[in-house]
């Protein structure tokens, strides 16, 4: 085909027309996407921001949560620790309390064994009234001796409880730290 412009173009047949047509038509459907694109950018951008705004607000959220669980786990190991100080207080005085009963009991049975050794030669009847005050005596020191054995077992109990629930509730801390700890990564 030459440069000549002097003379006009030769005709478009029907099949160059049509495909010409087809392009038109193709890079209008082209425009009218192209078109829709700002549109779908800014729902994007909108979806986006909703999302941000909810990653904050569980962010957020999680903190609090954290937050609210360290101060009731403090609560909780300052509650526990009172009471174990009160049961302790509550069982000091009674402990002390059997153990002057042990002291005074025995302080008897020491009497007893002496004043036993004095009248020995004193008559079968004399003897018979030593006998049931030392079985008397014996039965309380025992009953003393249970019952100061059996608040010491209530005690070794307890501080179990405490240390398991300490362990436990540290646990949880440590759980409650490692899942924000991997959150923020």
């Amino acid at each position: 085909m030459s440069n000549d412009y002097s003379s006009d173009p030769p005709v478009a047949t029907a099949g160059q027309l049509l495909a010409i047509s087809d392009k038109i038509n193709d890079i209008s459907k082209s425009m009218d996407k192209l078109a829709e694109m700002p549109q779908k950018l800014d729902r994007m951008n909108m979806q986006l921001e909703q999302l941000n705004k909810e990653h904050q607000q569980t962010r957020n959220d999680l903190n609090q949560t954290r937050d609210n669980l360290q101060d009731d786990l403090d609560r909780a190991k300052s509650n526990f620790k009172s009471e174990i100080k009160q049961v302790r207080n509550e069982i000091d005085p009674k402990f002390k309390e059997m153990d002057m009963q042990i002291r005074v009991l025995h302080e008897s049975k020491t009497k007893i064994d002496n004043t036993t050794s004095l009248v020995r030669f004193g008559g079968i009847f004399l003897a018979g009234l030593f006998v049931v005050a030392w079985n008397t005596q014996t039965s309380k020191t025992d009953t003393v001796n249970t019952q100061a054995m059996t608040n010491s077992q209530s005690i070794q109990v307890l501080e179990k409880q405490s240390d398991q629930l300490l362990r436990t509730v540290e646990e949880i801390r440590n759980k409650l730290y490692e899942r924000n700890m991997r959150e923020e990564k």
